[in-house]
């Protein structure tokens, strides 16, 4: 009787998990078929009466496969310039900046010689960006971040970090607002405007400055101060792009009476995301603790990802900051997580977010540089580009150098007892971290955002600006760091390859088996050492 039951109610699961999925299968081809363009580019899906028309299905389906292929062969192309640069240390130009270019040459040709349809789908678009390229990059930073370094430089990382955004947002926007005020090419900007794009020009983005120090092994010191200033820069910027937003959502204006509230919703914003991040990781590190995910590397490689990405999406669904919450979210699994992780998943763990942060990088490299050539919206306005990009050089000194000799005195100065692992900031390290203050694809999808009549010419001049200080500013990073007379060719304390070394070590405590560095033989590292002693042993003896 018991076994007819159990026979019965097997059946019965059997019947409804197929009906289950049958179910959802039907949903999902609906969702798909209706939501494929929209994925792809949004603006297609809200295209206005009388606009451009969608392509019918097959047309589009080629549209998209040729939009693809320009993208990934310019990947292609790009990876291949950086082995060829680093093979034969080329340092005289860094590939970025010529990924930039190789975009911009293509989005001019497409530009007069293909269809609207596949220049829309190539243009920048700030939901793939925020969505698809942006997770890797910060998850990847969180993930390695050099605890040890930052926390010696903690005082410096957090005060150019959150002092130094404000100082060169504020920078930024009065010296906008002045130039609306000349009338000069008639931009219009309000105060409330001008705060917001000094906003979003505060947000640094170091890639090609932090790539070049990797190639160079520059003292640790630096490369951690800067390291850490444009992760929580990036993080700080966006929360405060999104409080300005709030307000002029709200049809108000910036005064100093709102002050207190965008304080409040700043603080109220950055502190619960970084709750979110540090609540997920932990939540990650003890699953790995309790739970037995060691015997299965590929679940446990990839709950690690999917918690961190999930931190990012949940603050975002719940209007807060998913940047922070996936920064926080990464250090935290790091930090108590990644001990507990079997051996395979700690380096599935590092190489795999390692390689999509590079390829986030470099397609974002080629996004914008194509996008400066297909984006419809376009509005040049060539002197107030030139005064915007003077502008963040001005932000960037005034945020640099004063906030420098204040912490030189601050620990010069300190009580005898105080840490002494904080130094001083020197002149060199100073004027690094000024060059190193570049835009990049944050400032572009932030003014992605922008919506309302200036939002064309925002939209426009941010893009010019991250262009010209790629350019510039990173192009000409090894010859600023040789005239500096910076230290280079400095081991880093906290590379991968001591972690590395400590995986071999947790053989004992049954967290998985190794015998290649590839790790696809699952040949217990001992057991093999032991036959190959054995065999060389016997070899010695005949």
């Amino acid at each position: 009787m018991s076994a007819t039951v159990t026979t019965s109610s097997t059946v019965t699961a059997t019947g409804i998990s197929a009906l289950a999925m049958s179910g959802l299968e039907q949903v999902l081809a609906v969702v798909a078929s209706t939501t494929t363009s929209a994925v792809l580019n949004p603006a297609l899906a809200t295209a206005a009466p009388g606009g451009p028309t969608e392509p019918p299905p097959e047309e589009e389906e080629k549209a998209s496969s040729q939009a693809l292929l320009i993208l990934v062969s310019l990947l292609i192309a790009a990876l291949l310039t950086s082995y060829y640069l680093q093979r034969w240390r080329i340092r005289t130009v860094h590939e970025t900046v010529l990924s930039i270019f190789a975009g911009m040459a293509v989005g001019l040709v497409l530009r007069f010689n293909s269809g609207s349809y596949i220049q829309r789908m190539v243009t920048f678009d700030h939901t793939i960006f925020f969505n698809m390229l942006l997770p890797p990059i910060i998850l990847n930073c969180g993930y390695n971040l050099q605890k040890t370094s930052i926390a010696r430089n903690i005082p410096s990382v957090l005060t150019f970090a959150f002092v130094g955004t404000v100082i060169s947002a504020v920078v930024i926007g009065i010296l906008v607002q002045i130039y609306s005020f000349t009338g000069i090419e008639s931009i219009g900007f309000s105060l409330l405007d001008s705060l917001i794009l000094g906003t979003i020009l505060s947000a640094t983005d170091p890639v090609t400055i932090l790539a070049v120090f990797e190639q160079l092994r520059v003292d640790p010191k630096l490369f951690s101060i800067i390291f850490g200033e444009t992760v929580f820069n990036d993080a700080v910027a966006i929360v405060l792009f999104v409080t300005l937003s709030n307000l002029r959502a709200s049809g108000r204006d910036f005064t100093i009476s709102a002050l207190p509230s965008m304080l409040t919703s700043f603080m109220f914003v950055f502190s619960a995301s970084l709750l979110v991040g540090v609540a997920m990781g932990v939540f990650m590190a003890l699953l790995c603790k309790h739970a037995r995910l060691y015997e299965y590397p590929s679940i446990e490689a990839s709950l690690v990802l999917l918690l961190a990405y999930q931190a990012y999406l949940f603050s975002n669904a719940i209007e807060l900051s998913g940047i922070v919450s996936l920064l926080f979210c990464a250090a935290t699994m790091r930090q108590y997580a990644y001990r507990s992780l079997s051996i395979k998943s700690k380096r599935a763990t590092r190489y795999l977010f390692h390689l999509l942060s590079g390829l986030a990088e470099n397609f974002v490299f080629i996004y914008l540089g194509i996008s400066l050539f297909t984006s419809s919206d376009v509005l040049f306005r060539p002197v107030f580009i030139i005064f915007v990009m003077i502008s963040t050089c001005i932000s960037r000194y005034s945020a640099i150098f004063p906030l420098s000799r204040l912490l030189n005195a601050i620990f010069k100065y300190r009580h005898p007892s105080a840490p002494s692992s904080a130094q001083p900031v020197t002149h060199e390290e100073q004027t690094m971290l000024f060059w190193a203050g570049l835009r990049g694809a944050v400032a572009v999808a932030l003014a992605s955002e922008v919506s309302g009549t200036t939002g064309p010419l925002l939209r426009t001049t941010v893009l010019c600006v991250v262009v010209l200080s790629v350019t510039i500013f990173g192009g000409t990073t090894p010859q600023v760091v040789h005239q500096l007379g910076i230290r280079t060719g400095v081991p880093q304390p906290d590379s991968s390859d001591e972690d590395d070394d400590d995986d071999d070590d947790e053989y004992d405590n049954g967290r998985g088996v190794v015998a290649s560095d590839s790790a696809i033989i699952d040949l217990p590292t001992r057991d093999h050492d032991v036959y190959w002693a054995g065999a060389a042993a016997a070899a010695a003896a005949h």
